[in-house]
């Protein structure tokens, strides 16, 4: 696609006419190039080319218009012959050359509509096109312009003086067209390649006028002599060279350029908003339904039976007694009723997971103290929020869990230190249990289970790539309230710190976070 506003024509008019002959060419020549902004020529381009012809100025009126359909060539170059294209307004033969500067404005269509390229005034060459219009009969008319001298002929023999013929009018100078409009202003872009400017011929002196001859005798009227043979038109004179181009008006003063401003400084960091109250603890769970009752214990084994006591001596037969009678059979008695079952006695409160959160605070404004690059550096947590149980306890910046499985988050804050790492460290073993985020800007943070089997001993430890003296390890807000640091939150995992199995203890991390 084209950009209307960043075409350019390099307009190289040639103008051709024939030689003044019996029947003259009704055409001009016309070339030009098609460039874009840049001085490219646009090549192999379809355009379609509008020209008008224009009486007396550049916004005269249009005595003839045509157009044509061209495509440039590998040069850019197209070639069109006014008088030849389609007809939109007005006949080229009818032009009238001899009355009035005749202009040519120039109109290209690239597939948007119509540009109007500028208009210029037609010289000399396209008014031998008067010549046709010059016809043998009829009156004498206006004297035309001087043609060019030609050669000297040879001196014929004295002739008898005529009588002085009345001195032709000089012909008025030619009116200077007016600049053709100005073309909408294209984007600036690279300066175009400045087509060549036609020469102008340099205007002839005059030539001295000859002396006036004697007035010789008024002759008799002689009878008026056939028209003699029109006498070949001498040769085009040569061009005369080009006219030195004006100077280009003096470009005015640039405006001096403001003073660019200084760069602001940078604004300090905002300080570290104070940490918000811990929440409120959620409300205890329902109470998970009762487990099934386990199954009966197998039946113990049948003891070993006794050995058999010794037989008795067999005592003497006693005599036989009277047979008795027999007594009648008692009625059986009615069953009684069956006791009402006793109350099952109440459930137990169930237990909790023990849990503890411990953190560093330092007064409104103070700063968290310098963090030097190079080696891991054991954070402070001199506040105990909260301590829940047993399982976990903590001695200066040491903490101490017993058997059992523990879920643990914990968040390191660092201040223009470059990259930054922190870990949960254990002592006892001398290995890493958790590692914590890797960040720049923002805290390094650590989230994780682990599993203690007897009793370890841990600790928060931070590393960073940039010392920072006094505040490295953190900036202090000066809000009137105490500034938060370095914090562990700890919870033991399905255990109890309570006598018994623990079986029903609830697990905060379990309620909050649905692990």
């Amino acid at each position: 696609m084209i950009d209307m506003k960043k075409v350019l024509l390099s307009l190289l008019p040639l103008f051709f006419a024939g030689t003044i002959m019996a029947q003259v060419p009704q055409a001009i020549k016309y070339q030009a190039i098609a460039r874009d902004a840049a001085g490219n020529e646009l090549v192999s381009t379809a355009i379609t080319v509008k020209a008008s012809v224009r009486d007396i100025s550049s916004t005269g009126t249009i005595v003839y218009q045509e157009t044509h359909a061209v495509t440039t060539n590998q040069f850019g170059l197209f070639t069109i012959s006014i008088g030849q294209g389609t007809v939109v307004s007005g006949t080229f033969s009818a032009i009238n050359w001899a009355v009035g500067s005749k202009f040519l404005q120039q109109e290209v269509d690239f597939g948007s509509g119509y540009v109007n390229m500028g208009t210029s005034q037609m010289l000399s060459v396209p008014y031998a096109l008067y010549a046709q219009s010059s016809g043998s009969g009829g009156g004498t008319g206006a004297t035309g312009p001087t043609g060019a001298t030609g050669p000297a002929g040879t001196n014929g023999t004295q002739g008898a003086t005529g009588p002085t013929g009345a001195q032709g009018t000089a012909g008025t100078n030619g009116t200077n067209g007016s600049n053709g409009a100005t073309g909408p202003t294209g984007a600036n872009g690279t300066n175009g390649v400045t087509g060549a400017t036609g020469p102008q011929g340099i205007a002839g002196t005059n030539g001295t006028n000859g002396a006036t001859g004697a007035t010789g005798p008024q002759g008799a009227a002689g009878t008026n002599g056939t028209n003699g043979a029109t006498g070949a038109t001498g040769p085009q004179g040569v061009a005369g060279t080009n006219g030195t181009n004006g100077t280009n008006g003096v470009t005015g003063p640039t405006g001096p350029q403001g003073i660019a401003g200084t760069n602001g400084t940078n604004g300090t960091n905002g300080a570290t908003g104070a940490t918000g109250a811990t929440g409120a603890a959620g409300a205890n769970g329902a109470t998970g339904a009762t487990g099934a009752a386990g199954t009966n214990g197998a039946t113990g084994a049948t003891g070993a039976t006794g050995t058999a006591g010794a037989q008795g001596a067999t005592g003497a037969t006693g005599s036989a007694g009277a047979q008795g009678v027999t007594g009648a059979t008692g009625a059986v008695g009615a069953t009684g009723a069956a006791g009402a079952a006793g109350a099952q006695g109440a459930q137990g409160a169930p237990g909790i997971s023990d849990y503890a959160l411990f953190q560093e605070e330092q007064s409104s404004g103070t700063d968290a103290g310098g963090f030097t690059s190079g080696s891991w550096v054991v954070r402070t947590l001199n506040t105990t929020v909260i301590n829940q149980g047993t399982a976990i306890t903590i001695s200066g910046n040491d903490i101490t869990l017993t058997t059992g499985t523990y879920y643990i988050s914990a968040l390191a804050p660092a201040y223009q230190v470059g990259v930054h790492q922190s870990r949960l460290y254990n002592t006892t073993a001398g290995s890493t249990a958790l590692k914590g985020s890797s960040s720049i800007d923002d805290a390094s943070s650590i989230e994780g289970f682990i599993t203690v089997s007897g009793t370890a001993t841990f600790q928060l430890q931070h590393r960073c790539t940039t010392t920072k003296a006094t505040d490295g390890l953190g900036k202090g807000a000066a809000f009137g309230e105490n500034v938060v640091y370095s914090r562990v939150m700890i919870e033991m995992i399905n255990s109890s710190s309570n006598s018994g199995t623990g079986a029903f203890e609830r697990s905060l991390v379990h309620t909050v976070k649905g692990f």
